[in-house]
């Protein structure tokens, strides 16, 4: 390895009571730093090849102090959102109301649809459909009649009439 860099963060958190906190003391932390530091120095010295020039060990490595997060210290955790009971009436209140307007909707409808109902039967009823008048047989009505009657009956005197009809024109 040619180089090589090391950080160490140091808790200076010792414990934690119900409301006090207690940190190291002065003398505590250069003792940590002081045995931090040798391990470091060994761990670098023999992680680097000294081929490529002289590792000074204090300038691959530093320490920090700090406080790290403990639940006791930090704020009280979220409480889950709570939804209040007016909120849940409100919304009991509001189905309802829904309730009630689609009720009211679907029976405005069916009266509706039954009052046009009415309408429509009452208007067909009040309509006056004339009669069919009979129209008396005419005279072509009469001679039409007769010739469909001979054709079924008699169709070889039809045919002769027809030709001496067409031989005439």
């Amino acid at each position: 390895m040619r180089d090589l860099g090391i950080q160490v963060a140091v808790n200076r958190v010792t414990d934690v009571n119900e409301n006090e906190v207690q940190y190291l003391s002065q003398q505590e932390e250069m003792a940590v730093e002081d045995g931090i530091n040798s391990i470091l120095q060994s761990i670098i010295q023999t992680s680097i090849d000294g081929e490529y020039g002289e590792v000074i060990p204090e300038e691959k490595s530093s320490i920090v102090f700090q406080e790290f997060n403990h639940p006791s210290t930090s704020t009280a955790p979220a409480a889950s959102p709570v939804i209040p009971a007016w909120l849940y009436i409100l919304g009991g209140v509001l189905l309802v109301i829904i309730l009630i307007l689609t009720v009211l909707l679907f029976r405005n409808r069916k009266d509706e649809t039954e009052s046009m109902q009415e309408e429509t039967g009452e208007a067909a009823m009040n309509m006056e459909v004339p009669e069919i008048p009979e129209n008396e047989e005419s005279e072509s009505t009469v001679r039409r009649k007769q010739l469909e009657k001979m054709a079924k009956d008699k169709p070889e005197d039809f045919a002769k009439l027809l030709r001496s009809w067409i031989g005439e024109d």
